[in-house]
């Protein structure tokens, strides 16, 4: 009676879908269903029911690809070695076209997976049927070919990738701002050390039992953060200095006597603030941890920083740059944002002037702070209250001075990134990058440009200028330079991966640090009210915001 059921169900569906694809299938070699679409209405134990009886009427040994019944015709093509394409279709279409879906779809169906595992087929199966979706609509062939096909489930969007990239770069930055706080920490630590150990030396041994020793009374300890002022944001030097003073030890402890009083271990409080930092910063880590051996080099080539020796005055000059370049060459985006601060710790040189020396051949949108007498900033490039009475505020950063750079010229990037992938004959793509400094006042240090690979894709490197890592995490070749200048302005990566899309190997992100400024800006020097020339302190940071070719 069901048989009966079924068969009048299949007439009827045969009648009303003359001409059209009644549904497309990938199936083992028993006739089971691992992803099936019908384009007509049918329940789901028919259509299984027609993929269990396919393998059936196969004929051992026979040349053509199709199976007929009295009402429907199979169409197959073998992908893997367990596995078919499948395309069951009325008798009255037109079967050259039939065969040229059914290719498309095996073609898709293997873009899409590992064919040589069912079980890859199943987890895909969502994709592989919005694929037979884009190739079939209600049983007629679209007007689709492969690539087009690709570009459609792909569904790549560039502002979803620029929006990635911004993320990307917020974490580095948290990052880098927690290693910056490790080290602050680390260095009020050791200061304390040095201290408790001179007074120790001085005092002998308080009562107490404090590592402070006896220049404290009762053991107390006076935080550090209130003595001196909250520290300016500092940042990465390409050569840091070398002391021959022997550094003490983060595990170092002085002598005690006795049982240390519950609280009295200041240093272990901080001792406890340095390994929450750090805990925060290794869970916020992007790179793989099985790339130790690279992480560790890309470690050795990123700049550290020692410590500066801020003076009464201290100049501080930051920017920071957007470029974004499409794959051709073509600019899409350029913009440089910087500032110019000053922070005074010296209440003796609270109205200072400051001379600087600009070359505005960028066309630069200058602002000065409405304190500032703009007048004459533009006269005598002279940075000074118009108040003469008045000061600056102590202890803390005041931006003076504010410049914006748009461009639509290619030849104001800095770092220009040329990636050319090309499909082999061997079923590789072939990927060649260079860059190269177009601002030879420049000096970039630690620059990593990031290539992404096809997922699981295991490149292979035949030439690198630098050093090289793959994140398998995030499925990306990092390309590491440790100093990008006049020197060493240009550079090329060649390697190999198998695939056979060129278009997988974007967007490329740039990152690195710089010390020198875009706009080309320097203080001359610093005068006090009394018109005498002041010491200063500066530093000097161009951050790259995004910095990608996409």
């Amino acid at each position: 009676m069901n048989e009966m059921r079924c068969l009048e169900l299949e007439l009827k569906l045969i009648q009303d879908s003359k001409e059209v694809i009644l549904a497309s299938s990938i199936c083992t070699k028993t006739g089971k269903a691992l992803a099936s679409r019908q384009f007509v209405e049918m329940p789901r134990t028919r259509i299984e029911g027609l993929l269990a009886s396919f393998p059936k009427l196969m004929v051992p040994g026979q040349q053509h690809t199709t199976v007929e019944t009295d009402t429907i015709r199979y169409l197959y093509q073998p992908i893997g070695e367990e596995m078919y394409a499948v395309l069951i279709t009325t008798r009255q279409n037109n079967i050259v076209q039939d065969m040229d879906t059914l290719h498309l779809m095996a073609r898709a169906v293997s873009d899409i997976c590992d064919v040589t595992d069912q079980q890859d087929v199943v987890l895909r199966g969502f994709d592989i049927i919005l694929a037979f979706d884009e190739i079939i609509t209600q049983g007629y062939r679209d007007n689709v070919d492969l690539a087009k096909l690709r570009m459609i489930t792909e569904m790549e969007s560039q502002e979803e990738k620029i929006q990635e990239i911004i993320e990307n770069n917020k974490q580095r930055e948290a990052k880098q701002e927690l290693k910056r706080q490790a080290k602050m920490f680390d260095q009020q630590r050791r200061e304390a050390a040095k201290r408790g150990m001179g007074e120790s030396s001085m005092g002998g041994m308080g009562s107490s039992g404090s590592i402070l020793g006896g220049g404290r009374m009762g053991g107390s300890y006076e935080p550090l953060l209130s003595r001196e002022p909250e520290p300016v944001r500092s940042f990465a030097s390409a050569s840091p200095t070398r002391s021959n003073t022997p550094s003490i030890s983060a595990n170092a402890r002085g002598m005690r006597l006795g049982r240390k009083p519950k609280g009295a271990d200041a240093m272990g409080a901080m001792q406890n603030e340095i390994d929450l930092t750090q805990s925060l910063m290794d869970n916020m880590s992007i790179v793989d941890s099985t790339a130790a051996p690279a992480a560790s080099a890309a470690s050795r080539a990123t700049p550290t920083m020692p410590p500066m020796d801020m003076k009464g005055v201290h100049v501080q000059i930051e920017e920071h740059i957007v470029a974004v370049v499409n794959r051709d060459g073509g600019l899409e985006q350029m913009e440089v944002k910087g500032d110019l601060s000053l922070v005074i710790s010296d209440p003796a040189y609270a109205n200072v002037q400051v001379g600087v020396v600009t070359n505005n051949k960028h066309n630069a949108q200058v602002k000065t702070h409405p304190k500032v007498d703009k007048r004459r900033f533009n006269t005598d490039a002279v940075i000074a209250l118009k108040d003469a009475a008045s000061s600056f505020p102590l202890s803390q950063p005041i931006g003076v001075l504010k410049w914006r750079i748009v461009s639509t010229n290619e030849d104001d990037i800095p770092l220009t990134i040329n990636c050319w992938p090309s499909l082999s004959a061997t079923g590789t793509v072939d990927v060649n990058i260079e860059y190269e400094l177009t601002h030879p006042k420049l000096e970039l240090n630690g620059v990593v440009i990031s290539i992404p690979l096809p997922p699981g894709a295991q490149p292979t490197v035949s030439d690198v200028d630098g050093v090289y890592e793959v994140d398998r995490a995030h499925s990306t070749l990092e390309w590491q330079i440790p100093t990008i200048d006049a020197s060493n302005s240009n550079g090329s990566l060649d390697f190999s991966v198998p695939g056979t899309d060129a278009g997988l190997f974007f967007p490329v992100v740039v990152s690195f640090a710089c010390e020198k400024p875009y706009y080309d800006i320097d203080v001359s020097g610093i005068t006090g009210a009394d018109n005498e020339a002041v010491d200063f302190s500066q530093n000097i940071a161009l951050i790259p915001d995004q910095y990608a070719v996409i």
